[in-house]
């Protein structure tokens, strides 16, 4: 007698175990039904992690877009005060001196180049 009601015991606990495990799953008429809920509940799933990840990403933005901003004034204020005023100086009279330059061989080609409007000429290199 003990025996069979160990041997009962134990089936009904085999029994039980499966059932447990198969709370979660829900029988369907078709695959469709089936499909159709597993679209809602991913829908409903995505609605809810959407805002989350959304507010992550925009963090994640924000907090690169000002340690770019940041960096990049930092440096340029840095440098605006460790660099003497003489090399500042003399860097903004090379710029202009440059710029100068540039503009007199600009105007000498297009002097040159309304001396020779009719007439068309192409420079090759000499060969070597």
């Amino acid at each position: 007698m003990l025996k069979i009601n160990a041997i009962k015991l134990t089936e009904i606990m085999e029994t039980e175990n499966i059932n447990n495990d198969q709370k979660g799953k829900r029988s369907f008429e078709s695959c469709a039904d089936a499909f159709n809920s597993a679209r809602q509940d991913a829908t409903d799933k995505a609605k809810e992690a959407a805002p989350k990840i959304k507010g992550a990403i925009a963090d994640a933005v924000f907090d690169m877009a000002y340690g770019a901003a940041y960096g990049t004034f930092f440096a340029s204020a840095f440098a605006n005060e460790f660099i003497p005023q003489t090399v500042k100086d003399g860097v903004a009279k090379g710029a202009a001196a440059g710029r100068a330059a540039a503009d007199k061989v600009r105007a000498r080609d297009a002097r040159k180049a309304e001396s020779q409007e009719g007439e068309v000429t192409i420079e090759l290199p000499a060969p070597t």
